[in-house]
Order: C-alpha cells, then sequence, then structure tokens
C-alpha cells in the first residue's frame, strides 16, 4: 500500500509538471483590485456606472519583472464591483474592467512569448461577451475568436464566465473588443466587462 501511495504522488507530481511545462510560466497575472477607479463618467452603484466616452488612458505593471502596460479605450475600471448576478461563477473575482460597446478595447502591449491566456469576464446581460484579437510584431489585428457566456449553455454572463484560450505566438499584443450580444431587439454590439486575466509565458 505504501509503494502505491508513493507511485500514485510520483505520477500526481510529474502531471502537475508536465501540465506546468505545457502553459508555461505566469507571466500576467491581474484581477484589477490594485487599479484605481477611473474612467467612468458618474460616480454612482455598481451596475449603474457609465463610462466616459472620451476615456482614454492607460496603466504600466509589472508581473515578476515582466513589465506590461494596459492600454484603455472608451474603457473604465472598478477594482471593488461584482457581477451583475451574484454569487459570481468560481473564478470571477470582484473588480473589472468594463469596454464600452462602441469602438471601445482593452490592449495587453507585447509581450515576448503567450502560450495560452485565462480570462474571467462578465456582462450586464445573458449571451453576452467579447472578441479577443492578437497583432504580431505590430502587425493587422486577427481574431482569435469570440467568447460568450450563454445561460443556455450553462455559463450566464451575468454570473461571470472564463474560458482558456490558445495563443502560442511570439512577440504579440492582444486586443479585447466589443462583439455581437443578445438584446430584446436581436443580436447588437454590447458592453462587457474582464474580470480577470492570467497569461502563460515559456
Amino acid at each position: 500500500m505504501k509503494a502505491l501511495k508513493v507511485l500514485f504522488s510520483t505520477a500526481f507530481i510529474a502531471f502537475g509538471l508536465s501540465v506546468f511545462a505545457a502553459q508555461g510560466p505566469v507571466i500576467i497575472d491581474e484581477n484589477f483590485q490594485s487599479f484605481k477607479e477611473q474612467g467612468w463618467k458618474n460616480d454612482t452603484l455598481c451596475n449603474y456606472k457609465k463610462i466616459d466616452s472620451k476615456a482614454s488612458f492607460s496603466v504600466d505593471k509589472t508581473y515578476k519583472g515582466n513589465n506590461v502596460k494596459f492600454e484603455f479605450t472608451k474603457a473604465a475600471v472598478t477594482p471593488t464591483c461584482e457581477t451583475k448576478k451574484t454569487p459570481a461563477k468560481a473564478g470571477v473575482s470582484n473588480g473589472y474592467v468594463e469596454v464600452a460597446k462602441k469602438d471601445g478595447s482593452l490592449v495587453i502591449s507585447e509581450q515576448a512569448y503567450i502560450s495560452t491566456i485565462d480570462v474571467s469576464a462578465s456582462a450586464a446581460g445573458d449571451g453576452r461577451g467579447f472578441a479577443l484579437y492578437k497583432s504580431v510584431k505590430g502587425g493587422d489585428w486577427v481574431k482569435v475568436g469570440e467568447y460568450i457566456g450563454n445561460k443556455s449553455e450553462g455559463a450566464d454572463a451575468q454570473y461571470g464566465f472564463t474560458n482558456t484560450i490558445t495563443i502560442n505566438e511570439s512577440n504579440v499584443s492582444l486586443k479585447f473588443a466589443p462583439t455581437m450580444g443578445a438584446t430584446k431587439e436581436g443580436p447588437a454590439l454590447q458592453n462587457f466587462r474582464i474580470h480577470d486575466i492570467k497569461a502563460y509565458g515559456k
């Protein structure tokens, strides 16, 4: 039995190391709770805040020696607000960046290499989410995919939802931008909120 326990422990450790090797070390780990609240045109309760349409600012952060610039266009930050409906889905932190549906974006500066990125997001309505784009060496933005929280698929965006997204690019920048979401009138561009970003390098 003791030998079996040792064998199981060794296998578990080996599995953990193989997962780490596949993803690489964490190079960005952000939940926006240390950011200053900014980009809003009114100072009111969560879920009633409105983004300043002229908001444009950047924030520099360092993660274990890795420098990252976050660029916000028609976007705002709250370090404390929760998802619209609570309790939030596991893995979705309080605090978020809200990006406007019209020409809004959150850009992460060029990184030497990103293997995968874990993202948690939410929105003020079900069936909404974000589009992710990548740019290699300052080239054109190329869509990686669209990520929607949909109640019918077990992930109501109002409680938040999570995705692990494969990038596998060197010298890559990332951009979060609006995508079509559900409304009573039909599909339309919608605001979205990014709560957590964890990127892995090599």
